[in-house]
């Protein structure tokens, strides 16, 4: 069974390793030290997470943009537990904490070559509002959601 657990602000540091050793699993090719700063700079940060016995299967993770908006950042499912519902759980949960905390509107990006999670976002309502390149001169799609 899968238990869902919803942290705001910056948990423990023994909960805060396992979280960067799923997201080394989920996103090898990415920078852990960026990873480590953004989570110690952002406002507002809040992290819903998914256990399956006492391992981390599924994480989402956001914070403040500015008082009205909040943004999505990053979120993955561990491969074995995916088309489980995990997802959408975790996406639920952390658009009704937004709901509860005054936020108007949440924010994500995504890449085309991230299908499902662009998918996911626009069946739970995100709009298509702009598409922006990165540093790598990758294209990004910027999406909203009104809540």
């Amino acid at each position: 069974m899968i238990k869902f657990v919803e942290i705001e602000g910056k948990s423990n540091d023994q909960i805060w390793e396992k979280i960067k050793g799923f997201y080394q699993t989920i996103f090898p090719a990415n920078d852990l030290v960026k990873f480590t700063q953004r989570i110690n700079s952002a406002e507002k940060l809040f992290t819903v997470l998914a256990f399956f016995k006492d391992e981390i299967v599924g994480f989402k993770l956001g914070y403040q943009i500015d008082e009205a908006r909040f943004y999505s950042w990053l979120g993955g499912v561990n491969p074995e537990f995916r088309k489980q519902g995990i997802a959408n759980e975790l996406m639920n949960r952390q658009h009704l904490w937004c709901r509860k905390n005054g936020f108007q509107i949440i924010q994500t990006k995504t890449k085309n070559s991230f299908k499902p999670m662009l998918i996911l976002n626009i069946k739970h309502g995100f709009d298509i509002i702009e598409l922006q390149r990165n540093e790598s001169n990758e294209i990004k799609i910027v999406l909203e959601k009104n809540i």
